[in-house]
């Protein structure tokens, strides 16, 4: 039984996995009894509260039936808050969730003991297990996660929105609500990191409580923006554009979102954060560099990311292709002039293939990643090769590391 603010509840796990494994060991050192079932298990419908897997949808039979019987439904993230009282920094967007909490973590390290954790591989609750004196815990929370969910962070950072995982939600609607689940319910002594630049985080923070902070590459209006060559936050100069940020503009956002929220926390002063800029590492498989020629962003699993990384470049041999969830290539349509020729794979690859020659863009189509890149390998004369899959990793990989892991091999044996 989980007495919670004086109520007894009855617990059900719902569906296993790496998040819920989390949430057992955390259930677990509170002493806590709880059922740990699969959909397909579950009978009974009166339990008290409800902690479901993130990949599970809310639309599902089974959740529907248990809120019908006023069942409270929640996911992992919100069980952290309900049994922990931490120092927590949420980070949510369609892209560029996993870089900014690997920036934001890099900084306050400097200072503070500090975890990554969510929706990284490394659940929120198994974190706040085996890091009981941490002192902030930077959570990457997915749609999936959010949807459901009613919390009040620290610091919330949202980062953008683009239609993503439409097979997974309803509408498009449904996707920018479980986003603005982030900041919906934070109180009035918080803060909201947005991005000035996106219309439909303009709209989405008019109406909270949280104190709103703006960050944009185009905008002096913002609080931290670009100014004479430099990044300023809050007036004061922070580090230099130098000309590897001005060629990677996504990379250059996170930056700038991190340096808002990390600007928040007692004893950051702008020299700490541009001496921990200097040693940071990028996330990788997000556009690292295998050769002068050849670049591996398996971490692109949908087709925002692949126009942010094809803005890096002059002219591209774009290798691509993955697990459909309903995306909708259009947003491409910017970046078409610098794509010389496409090589797609998967599952997608007929989809890849009608847009691309719509958009008179030569496309070749394959079974496989390994005959997509040796083909484009053979083709190149000058032109960057570009692995940039543009969907998820589902149809042929377990996720974007064993792909990007996978993808190293290839262009390693062949180079051999």
């Amino acid at each position: 039984m989980f007495i919670y603010r004086g109520v007894t509840l009855r617990i059900l796990v719902l569906g296993k996995g790496v998040a819920n494994d989390g949430v057992i060991l955390l259930l677990e050192e509170e002493q806590l009894e709880y059922d740990y079932l699969n959909l397909d298990e579950v009978t009974d419908y009166t339990y008290d509260l409800v902690v479901k897997a993130p990949g599970i949808r809310k639309y599902e039979p089974v959740i529907q039936k248990l809120l019908d019987n006023k069942v409270q439904v929640i996911t992992d993230i919100e069980l952290a808050f309900m049994l922990r009282k931490k120092f927590f920094i949420g980070v949510t967007g369609s892209n560029g969730k996993t870089t900014t909490v690997s920036l934001i973590t890099h900084i306050l390290s400097a200072k503070y003991d500090v975890v990554a954790c969510g929706n990284i591989g490394y659940s929120v609750c198994r974190a706040l297990v085996e890091h009981p004196d941490a002192d902030i815990f930077v959570v990457e929370c997915s749609s999936f996660q959010l949807e459901t969910s009613k919390i009040d962070f620290n610091i919330s950072v949202l980062l953008n929105v683009h239609p993503c995982h439409l097979d997974h939600h309803n509408t498009y609607k449904d996707y920018i609500d479980s986003k603005a689940n982030l900041c919906k319910y934070q109180s009035s002594s918080h803060y909201c990191i947005y991005h000035l630049d996106d219309p439909i985080l303009r709209d989405m923070v008019q109406s909270i409580d949280a104190e709103n902070i703006s960050f944009s590459r185009t905008s002096y209006l913002a609080k931290c923006c670009i100014y004479d060559g430099y990044v300023y936050h809050n007036k004061k100069k922070i580090i230099k554009l130098e000309q590897d940020l001005r060629n990677k503009p996504f990379f250059l956002e996170d930056v700038m979102a991190s340096i808002s929220a990390v600007s928040l926390v007692k004893g950051i002063t702008p020299k700490i954060i541009k001496e921990q800029l200097k040693t940071f590492e990028e996330v990788e498989y997000r556009l690292t560099k295998i050769n002068d020629f050849i670049y591996n962003d398996a971490k692109s699993t949908n087709p925002y990311s692949t126009m942010a990384a094809l803005e890096c470049f002059d002219e591209v041999e774009l290798v691509c292709g993955g697990y459909d969830r309903k995306e909708n290539l259009s947003c491409l349509q910017s970046a078409l002039p610098k794509l010389k020729r496409v090589y797609a794979y998967g599952q997608t690859k007929e989809k890849v293939r009608t847009y691309m020659e719509e958009n008179k863009i030569e496309c070749l189509t394959f079974d496989s990643l390994d005959e997509a890149f040796t083909r484009a390998y053979h083709d190149r004369k000058e032109e960057i090769i570009l692995f940039s899959p543009m969907f998820a990793s589902f149809d042929n990989f377990k996720n974007y590391i064993e792909r990007g892991k996978y993808f190293n091999e290839i262009v390693l044996k062949i180079l051999e």
